[in-house]
């Protein structure tokens, strides 16, 4: 690759060497997350309108929106990525195709080091430490994980379906709290409960 060309994205998607492409995105992958860019609505005559956007982190989103997003960047579907794109700036499909390809992929790159936060704040907050004899044995968290999400709607709605929708329009963090709140409440109880059971052997 001789010279490195800033496609607009719909220019970019419609090329037919593979192997450019393949070079493209070796370099693409790489960028550094972009959390500010030129604002595709700016017009000197519009007063209202910012001159630039500021691209905020997925953890200012909706749960739902959370939810939404980490199943797009788990397919290797670009056309869920670009929703993504658009929901996390409030730009309309044409706008998000008009953006260059730094833009484009140094979005997804802010995107990818927000789930990766996630993906380690949900590992130490909310999983478990400690093997359960009893969970193990009826081999409760395989059968358990293949409702996926629905485990959290259920566990906040108390087994109230009425209630998912609104959990699911919920700030992330907001499920995040109160999921690890719960999951400290019931190791304490654990701990407490293994005490006194070896209270009760003495």
């Amino acid at each position: 690759m001789e010279k490195i060309v800033n496609y607009k994205i719909k220019n970019f998607f419609i090329i037919q060497d593979y192997k450019l492409i393949v070079d493209y995105l070796s370099i693409l992958d790489n960028l550094n997350p972009l959390r500010q860019i030129q604002n595709p609505k700016y017009k000197w005559y519009k007063i209202k309108e910012s001159k630039t956007i500021q691209i905020p982190s997925i953890l200012e989103l909706t749960f739902g929106e959370v939810t939404e997003i980490r199943n797009s960047f788990g397919s290797t579907d670009i056309e869920s990525i670009i929703d993504s794109v658009m929901m996390l700036t409030k730009l309309k499909r044409n706008e998000v195709l008009n953006f260059t390809i730094i833009q484009f992929y140094g979005i997804i790159s802010s995107i990818k080091a927000d789930l990766i936060q996630i993906q380690n704040m949900e590992f130490n907050e909310l999983s478990n430490d400690e093997d359960d004899i009893n969970v193990e044995l009826t081999n409760a968290n395989e059968r358990m994980s293949k409702y996926g999400i629905l485990n959290v709607f259920d566990n906040l709605s108390n087994g109230d379906i009425t209630k998912w929708n609104k959990i699911e329009k919920m700030q992330y963090l907001t499920v995040f709290t109160k999921l690890s709140l719960d999951n400290t409440k019931a190791k304490i109880q654990k701990e407490i409960s293994e005490l006194q059971k070896k209270q009760i052997k003495k």
